[in-house]
């Protein structure tokens, strides 16, 4: 396990690529954004996209998918009052929404949005989630497909071709380098990044009924053709910051998480919608890869300039690697799981190579119940 030597991120992210130098595609696309793309350039190639799917403001002309979150918020925002659309927000509803995440879906209709909110059937949540926990070790799998599936339907339905999309997370946070400049979300892009290799198709063996996986299926590629559906990336026409949307937002009046940094990172601002993704979510991906949500927060504040690798580290090392316990509970009792089955399925999808065992090839934990990694060592 080697850690990139200018952020923080290991090679054991999926996908992610070092140089001969040892440093990780996501800073070099980091450099490239801040010295080697012309913005004015890609702005202007964007508006001449969009004057393609302009109206005269009398019906929407674009899809916004959000959440609430300060990126999706900034996306309408932007495409509203920077490039005079007039966009449809819509929303996949988490299975549990947080308070702040409902304030923050109000805080977008009061900023002027029409907004469409895409609620699935509980009982088939419940159901998917056990799946995606105990199969596929994301707890959230049912929602990761929901909110990139629900904005294209509603394409479909309401006939509106342009469907735009935030950051681009391979050029975010690292990946190949024909997703890296992909301008597009399509289904091969869903299919490849987000479903984790089970497909809808693939839950009638687990005992669903095709009719009841309405929200989750893709439009077929007829209905697609028919209605012209585009889906672009903002991030490859605008300068993406995370933290510049955040504070943007926030002087309009979108609420941060009330009470502090969100379990698993340092910020505040981040995976503020969904009860399960600021805490359990975040946690699977450490037990799997070795890093976490504040990981991916601190290399981006390091490629920014915000902080040096030494704080990266600090960060690090400081808020991920808990067992999150705020929610923990209540999903338990959601997807009907013993704390015994969950310790049993978080040790079934614990990266062996990265972390600590005893001599019967058993987890060792810290008196807290955590992990303990490996000491690899950071390079310097």
């Amino acid at each position: 396990m080697r850690y990139c030597k200018r952020c923080v991120m290991p090679d054991t992210r999926p996908e992610i690529v070092f140089n001969d130098e040892g440093i990780c595609d996501a800073c070099i696309s980091a450099d490239h954004k801040q010295a080697g793309i012309d913005w004015d350039a890609r702005d202007q190639q964007f508006r001449q996209i969009l004057d393609k799917y302009r109206s005269d403001g009398s019906k929407w002309d674009c899809i916004i998918p959000v959440s609430g979150g300060k990126d999706s918020c900034f996306q309408a925002y932007t495409m509203k009052h920077k490039y005079g659309m007039t966009p449809l927000c819509v929303n996949f509803v988490p299975c549990e929404v947080t308070d702040v995440g409902h304030q923050n879906l109000q805080f977008l209709r009061d900023l002027g949005f029409d907004l469409i909110q895409v609620g699935a059937n509980r009982e088939v949540y419940r159901r998917m989630s056990k799946i995606g926990f105990h199969k596929l070790g994301d707890c959230c799998w049912p929602e990761h497909i929901g909110i990139f599936t629900t904005p294209v339907q509603i394409a479909v339905r309401f006939n509106i071709p342009l469907i735009v999309w935030g950051e681009n997370s391979q050029l975010e946070y690292g990946g190949p380098a024909h997703a890296r400049e992909a301008q597009i979300l399509d289904r091969r892009w869903l299919e490849e990044y987000q479903m984790l290799g089970y497909r809808i198709s693939d839950l009638v063996h687990d005992g669903f009924d095709p009719k009841e996986l309405k929200v989750w299926e893709y439009p077929c590629d007829e209905d697609l053709h028919r209605v012209g559906v585009t889906g672009l990336f903002l991030g490859y026409f605008t300068k993406w910051d995370g933290r510049r949307n955040m504070e943007l937002m926030t002087e309009l009046g979108w609420h941060h998480n009330p009470g502090g940094p969100v379990e698993g990172t340092y910020t505040d601002y981040e995976n503020l919608d969904c009860k399960w993704v600021g805490g359990l979510h975040d946690y699977l991906k450490f037990v799997k890869y070795g890093y976490g949500r504040a990981t991916d927060n601190a290399c981006i504040d390091i490629r920014f300039g915000r902080i040096n690798r030494e704080e990266g580290l600090r960060l690090a090392k400081q808020w991920e690697g808990k067992i999150p316990h705020k929610y923990l509970p209540d999903y338990l009792r959601f997807i009907d799981c013993s704390m015994d089955e969950f310790m049993a399925t978080m040790n079934r999808f614990t990266n062996p190579y990265i972390f600590k065992r005893d001599e019967e090839g058993n987890f060792i934990r810290d008196v807290n119940g955590d992990l303990i990694k490996l000491d690899y060592g950071f390079q310097e």
